[in-house]
Formats: structure tokens, sequence, C-alpha cells
């Protein structure tokens, strides 16, 4: 218990670091950031926002210091020496030594796709699963386009149990190459297999046999989602639901429980309760980002049945004030949750839409600006810069976000035709109609019906003739 205790004091006292070397990433001061990641890592080696931090803090070092020519080419030569080093620590079984020297081969040259698969082994043979996906993600995100890459990142994900990472991944890899069956197998496997409903890989992260337990506890949350995923009303569900009351009496801190209960209420639509056991989980475990999410978007079904049940009364009086309250209860709740998850850049990128819904443009910039440094979120956060900047009148901004998204979208899929159809229209307000032609022509060969592409060509096409 004791030595339970001390690590719990570690970990407490890492994240504490981690705050504060946030802070002073925010603030542009990357090497106290390192400095401070570096001790953190010490105490607690297996957080992974602290590594996540860590390396994204080395570097926006590494690239202001604009690091080449013999003097970098000397310090790789060092980090290969060390290199060998590390190798024989692992040999003498010393993992955390070895990991920690593995870091300051990182540290001069962080953007190595070398050094960072140099990185991702020594990891993967430490049994550091937290830095291996760190450096994966590294070299996916410096290499956009490739696909080996990015199958090998989901690859490990899905090894991993990461099952929700590793769709993403694929779905990427896909859209690279929609041809490719054996991508679009994977893809479905790994949709198949996103049902981890032990507390997320964020939850887990930091935690003494975290990531083992996310793994061990993935069988029983997969056999709960099978159960919960049929639509169980009726007796059925009385009796589902009395047995996994009777289960959470018994263990009460099996969160899986919990959420099997508020599934199954919320399939019989009976939102208050379940936001009651939802509740319960969240008293078990305070700082889950996916059951905050949960319980935000079984909220809002509550709210959207009682909408729903005060129209059917004839009271939309009503049901018009519980719209605008539950907006209300959207958006301050998504405020908080980037608060309490400020490194979480899917709700950045959430956030900045609701910004850009109510026409807060500059704030809704704020969160893009943050959100497109996430692969998942990168190219959808290019298109809604380009909206704000349009909507602001700086066109030549909106330009610039637009062109850099449609470089990386090969396939004319929803988000290209947005991207290039706002291509056009920024062309078309500023005169050149030619361009803004060849844009819209691109979206019309795709899809006759997008928008009103077919008016904008033909009102083109007869401008463009009255000019020649």
């Amino acid at each position: 218990m004791a030595e339970s205790m001390a690590e719990l004091q570690r970990r407490a006292k890492a994240q504490s670091m981690y705050d504060k070397a946030y802070k002073a990433y925010e603030r542009g001061s990357f090497g106290i950031a390192c400095d401070v990641c570096r001790q953190a890592l010490q105490l607690a080696p297996h957080t992974e926002n602290v590594r996540r931090l860590f390396h994204e803090a080395r570097i926006r070092i590494f690239r202001s210091e604009k690091k080449g020519g013999l003097g970098l080419k000397m310090a790789e030569l060092g980090a290969q020496m060390k290199m060998s080093k590390v190798q024989k620590l692992i040999k003498d079984n010393k993992p955390d030594e070895a990991m920690a020297m593995a870091e300051e081969v990182l540290d001069v040259n962080p953007v190595s796709p070398k050094f960072n698969e140099f990185y991702f082994d020594v990891a993967q043979r430490t049994k550091y699963p937290e830095a291996m996906l760190s450096a994966m993600e590294t070299l996916s995100t410096a290499c956009p386009d490739d696909i080996d890459l990015m199958v090998r990142l989901g690859k490990t994900y899905m090894q991993n149990g990461v099952y929700d990472r590793a769709r993403d991944c694929f779905q990427k890899a896909v859209n690279l190459k929609p041809s490719d069956l054996n991508l679009q197998r994977m893809l479905k496997d790994a949709d198949a297999k996103n049902t981890m409903t032990a507390g997320g890989w964020e939850a887990n992260a930091g935690k003494k046999g975290g990531f083992q337990a996310l793994i061990r506890n993935k069988e029983e949350a997969a056999k709960l989602d099978r159960q919960a995923k049929a639509v169980v009303t009726g007796d059925d569900a009385e009796a589902m639901i009395a047995e996994l009351k009777e289960k959470i009496a018994r263990e009460p801190k099996n969160i899986n429980y919990y959420r099997g209960l508020a599934r199954v209420y919320s399939q019989n639509k009976r939102y208050d309760e379940a936001l009651g056991a939802l509740e319960g989980a969240h008293a078990v475990n305070p700082s889950d980002p996916e059951l905050d999410r949960l319980i935000s978007t079984t909220k809002i079904q509550s709210y959207e049945q009682k909408i729903t049940d005060l129209r059917a009364a004839g009271k939309e009086a009503e049901a018009d004030n519980m719209e605008v309250e539950k907006e209300q209860f959207a958006f301050d709740d998504l405020v908080q949750r980037v608060e309490n998850y400020p490194n979480d850049l899917s709700l950045r990128y959430d956030l900045g839409v609701k910004y850009y819904t109510y026409e807060a443009y500059d704030d809704a910039i704020s969160q893009f600006q943050l959100s497109q440094k996430s692969p998942k979120n990168r190219l959808e956060s290019l298109y809604y810069l380009a909206c704000c900047f349009k909507m602001k009148g700086q066109g030549d901004m909106a330009v610039m976000q637009l062109e850099a998204a449609n470089s990386q979208l090969q396939v004319m899929d929803d988000l290209k035709k947005r991207v290039v159809y706002l291509l056009g229209e920024i062309a078309e307000e500023s005169g050149d109609l030619d361009k803004a032609f060849d844009y819209y022509k691109d979206v019309y060969a795709a899809d006759i019906g997008f928008e009103d592409i077919g008016e904008r060509m033909q009102r083109l096409h007869a401008l463009r003739q009255q000019k020649a």
C-alpha cells in the first residue's frame, strides 16, 4: 500500500508539473516546457500527455532554431554514438535508462525519420507504448501522404487496443487510396473493434498497469457493448437493468457496469436515469474525458426528448425556450470540457465550429488554429479557418488555408468539394471569372447537384462568352 501511495503522489506531482509545462508552452517558452516535461517523466515515465507535450515543445525549439549544415551533422553523429549505448542498456535490462537516453537522441533532431524510427523501436522493446505512439504520430504528421506509415501507425494502435485512433489512421489511408480493398478491410475491422468502454486511452495513461488494464478490460467491455448494442426493451430491458445494478452493487468501482446501465436506459429513452448512471461512473473516475462526452451527449438527448414531447403536446413556446436552453447548455458544456482537457484537439475543433455557427469568427479562428495540429481534424479545421477569414473579408488568408487543404485532398469527396467550391466563390468575388469557372468545373464534374453549382456554371459560362 505504501508503494501504491508513493506512486500516486509521483503521478500527482507529475501532473502538476505538466500543468506548469503546458503554461510555459502556451507562452512560447518551449525550453522551459521541455525541461519541466523531462523532470515530470522521471517521476511518472508512462504519462502520455507529458511525453506528447515534450515531443511538441522539442519540435518547436528545433524548428525555431533552424538547425542545419555541419553543426547538425556533427550533433547527429554524436546522437548515433548514443544509439549504441541505448542498445547496450536494453541488453543490460535497464529499460528506464535506455528510454531516457533515447530521448537525448531525439533531442538532436526530433523530426528526423531515422531518429524517430529508432525511438519507436526502443519504446517498443522497453514497453513504453505511449512513447512508441508519440514517435509514430510525429512521423505521420511529418509525412501526411505516406500510406505505409499511416497503416503502420494504425496497426500499432490496433495491437494496443486504441481502436478509435486506429480507425482514424485507416480512414486517412483509405482516403488516399480508396480502391485498396485491404485498406478498406482494415478500416472496417478497426471500426468494429472500436468498443473500448473501460475509460479510454487518456484515462489510463500514466497509471501503473493502466495500459495493460485497458487491454485486460477490453474483452469485458466488448461483451457489454454487444449486449447493449441490440436495442433491449420491455421485460428484457428491466432484467438487464436489474442485472447491471446487482453487478454495480458487487463491484462499485467497475465503470463498465455503469456505462452498460446508462446505455440500456438511453435505448429506452430514460435519459435522466441514464444520466444518473453516468454520474455514478464519473464519481468513480472523475478525469475520464469519454465519460464527460457521454454525459454531455445524454444530457442533450434528454433535452431533445423533452422538446419533442412539448411540441407533441402543442406547447410550442415552451419547446422553443427549451431549445434555447439546450443550445446554451451545449455551448457552456463544450467550453468547460475544453478548459478541463485543453490538449484535446477534437474538443477544440468542436468549439471552433460552435463559435463559427454563432459568428464569433475571431474566437473560432483561435480554436481552429489549434485543432489543425490534429491529423484527424486538420483538413476540416483548414476549411473552417478559410470560412472565418472569408467572413472577415480576408480573402487572401482564406485562400491560403484552402490551398493547403486542397493539396492534401486526393479524392473529390464532400470536403474537397466544399474546399474547391469556396475557392471558386472567392475567385468569383474578386473578379477572376476564369479561375472561378475552373474551380466550379471540377466540382460540377464530380457532383452536378452540389449546392448551386449548376446555376453558377451557367452564369459564369454566359459572362465569359460575353467577355470573349
